[in-house]
């Protein structure tokens, strides 16, 4: 049995479900959620999202996201995302002031705080305040929370925020397109676009990121930047991004770069 398929069964087993339980609840068969359990099965994120809806907000779903996070990042990164997490709930920021962090454990902070008013509220008032490290962070975990109106706070960061949005523009430049960190960086402060077909066809992948608001801002920005919105292909993904986006400030930024006007300008 894998780490995570055994978490996933004692988390359900502490809840008091069968496995016919689970499955009716999740969508997902009995067999198959059987097999997924011992371990014969991969876990996908579909039947993680499940069993976290099935099983509600309290400890034994914070150990399952934690399995989950260990198995897609790696063994460090859950371990820091915890320990950043507990230091947010109590109201503090030293941890975010030092290194930027990364991108899987901004996801997985994100999650564990989700839906946690009192963090939240945290979290806006460093994405505005302190040194540009802190505000970079605490806006990376806003954007990744999956609620359209915390998006927003965390775009409009990004809008009106200069070191911010180097910083964030630089990690996911070098996530996305595959830069050095020194490469992106100079990309990104010298608000320059790439004449790439390559990383234009990323940054259009990018546009559909359901996981992360500011990666979906930063790719119609640099789309932008390259002129590619003037291209068929650019031009249809950008309509389909308006009409799957749910933050209104992502929905003026692909509008801009739809008309061809620098979303910095709106």
């Amino acid at each position: 049995m894998s780490d995570l398929g055994q978490t996933m069964r004692q988390a359900r087993e502490a809840a008091g479900l069968s496995l016919a339980g689970m499955a009716a609840r999740a969508g997902f068969s009995r067999q198959y959620l059987g097999n997924v359990e011992t371990g014969v099965r991969a876990a996908t994120s579909e039947v993680v999202g499940a069993y976290e809806r099935v099983l509600g907000d309290d400890l034994r779903r914070r150990l399952l996201l934690m399995a989950t996070i260990a198995a897609a990042a790696g063994a460090s990164e859950p371990d820091t995302a915890v320990r950043v997490a507990n230091e947010i709930r109590r109201g503090r920021n030293g941890m975010l002031t030092g290194v930027q962090t990364t991108h899987a454990t901004d996801r997985a902070i994100a999650g564990l705080l989700a839906c946690n008013a009192g963090p939240v509220a945290s979290l806006v008032k460093w994405s505005r305040t302190g040194t540009p490290v802190l505000r970079v962070n605490a806006t990376g975990i806003l954007a990744k929370m999956g609620s359209a109106s915390v998006d927003n706070e965390a775009i409009t960061v990004l809008q009106t925020d200069g070191d911010v949005r180097e910083l964030y523009l630089t990690a996911v430049l070098t996530r996305v397109l595959h830069l050095p960190w020194d490469d992106a960086a100079r990309m990104a402060e010298a608000s320059a676009g790439t004449d790439s077909a390559q990383h234009v066809e990323a940054l259009i992948a990018e546009l559909n990121n359901p996981r992360d608001a500011g990666a979906r801002w930063c790719a119609a920005v640099m789309l932008h930047r390259s002129r590619a919105d003037a291209t068929t292909a650019v031009t249809q993904a950008l309509l389909a991004a308006l009409r799957a986006e749910q933050a209104r400030e992502n929905l003026r930024t692909i509008g801009a770069a739809l008309a061809g006007v620098d979303p910095l300008t709106i």
